[in-house]
């Protein structure tokens, strides 16, 4: 047994998808709402590619994209809502 901790790095990629530790495993989630436009895992190419989703973390974090979704100002009503819908159809993890 060592008396030094255990260290864990968590990457998170600009979209905000992350892969966590999970049950001895890992789990890949979203874990923050990021950069919409990021290419591969942004929510936009996700919407717009009809992908397979990728759950959010909790309600919480997917409660937040939503508020800042609604809150942002550089997006057009049409786009918003989509958005919106996409991000409300979404699985998250309990």
């Amino acid at each position: 047994m060592s008396d030094w901790p255990e260290v864990q790095t968590c990457y998170v990629l600009p979209s905000g998808v992350a892969t966590l530790p999970f049950e001895g495993g890992a789990i890949t989630c979203r874990v923050t709402l990021g950069h919409i436009n990021a290419p591969d895992t942004g929510l936009l190419e996700e919407m717009q590619s009809k992908a397979e989703p990728v759950p959010w973390r909790d309600t919480q974090t997917r409660d937040e994209a939503i508020v800042a979704i609604e809150a942002r100002n550089d997006l057009g009503e049409d786009m918003r809502a989509k958005l919106l819908n996409h991000i409300r159809q979404t699985p998250w993890y309990e």
